[in-house]
């Protein structure tokens, strides 16, 4: 199992980059971001706006995204 932050996830190159981008995606301030960052988690209504938000900002999210330390079978 691999030890994957969810926000460091989200901020890769391939996603959005940095955490200024994800806060707007989410709908929350950068601050809230980081705070994020060390408890490791979102809230669903982050989650939920993050996926709806995505594909306007030319992002891919998905669902399992928000648990990149889970592995999944190819």
């Amino acid at each position: 199992m691999s030890d994957t932050n969810v926000i460091d996830h989200l901020t890769a190159a391939e996603r959005f980059k940095t955490q200024t981008r994800l806060a707007e995606a989410a709908g929350v301030k950068p601050h809230t971001i980081s705070e994020k960052r060390k408890a490791g988690n979102l809230t669903h209504e982050q989650m939920r706006r993050i996926l709806r938000t995505a594909p306007s900002m030319g992002v891919t999210v998905t669902p399992d995204d928000f648990f990149p330390e889970i592995e999944r079978a190819a």
